[in-house]
């Protein structure tokens, strides 16, 4: 995975990714649990390409289209949750 893809963008279905903005690794020593146990054992074993890209998934991206800053690891988590279940 080259630098050029650790981004945020905006996909538009002609032009590809537009907007582009780097996205802000967290710093190994600020990392906490799932996070630093995940970028621990993957530098452990030799996967640094993972450990470094752990670092990225628990980082910070910006909103291309409003500048708004936001954890990626939250935003994923938040967007992917099961729908709530219906009570009857």
């Amino acid at each position: 995975m080259g630098p050029s893809l650790r981004c945020s963008a905006i996909r538009a279905w002609d032009r590809g990714d537009i907007g582009r903005r780097p996205l802000r690794p967290a710093p190994a020593e600020e990392l906490r649990d799932p996070g630093r146990w995940m970028q621990a054992t993957a530098g452990r074993d030799g996967q640094q390409r993972l450990a470094e890209g752990i670092r990225h998934l628990f980082g910070r991206a910006e909103c291309p289209a409003c500048g708004s800053a936001f954890d990626i690891a939250e935003a994923h988590t938040t967007a992917n949750l099961p729908p709530a279940l219906e009570t009857y």
